[in-house]
């Protein structure tokens, strides 16, 4: 079995395809000849090399957003729990909640 050779033009038009906003890989692939686990591979060399950068978007990218810290303690002087004001909305957990929960309470409070 031979192996083709694509040329960087050709892997960059294919790449571009196949990144746009509602495209479907596999169909991408299926297009232009080559299989959609190359195409994955050389979406993820392009962007360990930083030839290409995603950019999350919707609700991806307010999850990972940063927002003002303020850290306030009580007279004892330690925290025992965290609270998170979004709005007019507090949520309010204590040192043992789980990642998850949180996460899931901060996204609900946000479509709210």
């Amino acid at each position: 079995m031979l192996r083709r050779r694509w040329s960087a033009e050709a892997k960059a038009r294919i790449l571009e395809e196949a990144l746009a906003p509602g495209a479907n890989v596999s169909a991408v692939a299926r297009t232009h000849g080559v299989s959609s686990q190359q195409v994955f591979a050389w979406r993820r060399k392009a962007i360990r090399s930083g030839e290409i950068v995603v950019h999350p978007r919707g609700s991806e990218a307010e999850a990972q957003s940063f927002a003002p810290l303020e850290v306030a303690r009580e007279d004892s002087g330690c925290t025992s729990g965290l609270e998170i004001v979004i709005g007019d909305a507090t949520i309010r957990v204590g040192s043992d909640v789980a990642p998850a929960l949180l996460t899931e309470a901060i996204r609900a409070v946000r479509r709210a």
